[in-house]
């Protein structure tokens, strides 16, 4: 699983970036997007096997960004991490093909445990 290719959207950059630093200290090619807007450009532009993404952002949220790379049949697996979960949007999210939802803050152990369990659905 270390060649994965992943995209981390999330709008602060302290986050987007202790993710990524997290993911690469695993073996995991990462791309980072500050916004829904600027991700789905990228997912657009490369295949990714796994998008993680926040909830809460400027320009496009998660749900409009998911609901855009449904609508542009990318597919790839999708893992939702919010500040601000709720069990609505757990269950929006779900409908729109997000295989894992965490709530923030989220540890590396439980990212990486969040990866292992979406390539195992």
């Amino acid at each position: 699983m270390e060649d994965l290719k992943i995209l981390v959207v999330d709008d602060e950059e302290h986050t987007r970036l202790g993710y990524a630093e997290i993911l690469k200290m695993g073996g995991y090619e990462v791309d980072m997007a500050g916004d829904g807007l600027e991700g789905l450009m990228m997912a657009e532009n490369k295949q990714y096997d796994l998008i993680i993404t926040d909830l809460r952002m400027p320009k496009m949220n998660g749900m409009e960004f998911m609901d855009k790379l449904n609508e542009k049949n990318i597919d790839t697996k999708k893992i939702v991490i919010t500040a601000f979960g709720s069990y609505k949007s757990y269950k929006d999210t779900a409908a729109q093909g997000a295989c894992i939802y965490l709530n923030k803050p989220v540890r590396a152990a439980d990212l990486e445990t969040a990866i292992s369990e979406a390539f195992r659905k």
